[in-house]
């Protein structure tokens, strides 16, 4: 499923609350699914339209520790 950059063109703010929901349950699912390549993409893709999202920061995180990607982890 792709989904476009809200950054990228002006969203109206349903379209980038759908757009946080989606990315949301997509990046949950993935890490139920254990696809943290994956999941560390979509939350990147969430964290650059919403950069204080804790829980995308936390989900990053979490997929970074998971790929034992260490550093990177703690700096989510």
């Amino acid at each position: 499923m792709s989904m476009q950059d809200p950054t990228a063109v002006p969203f109206a703010p349903e379209e980038r609350a759908k757009f946080r929901r989606l990315n949301t349950e997509q990046a949950i699912n993935l890490a139920r699914q254990s696809k943290w390549e994956d999941a560390v993409e979509v939350n990147e893709r969430l964290i650059q339209a919403f950069p204080n999202d804790a829980e995308a920061l936390n989900r990053l995180g979490k997929a970074l520790t998971e790929l034992g990607r260490y550093p990177n982890a703690v700096d989510a």
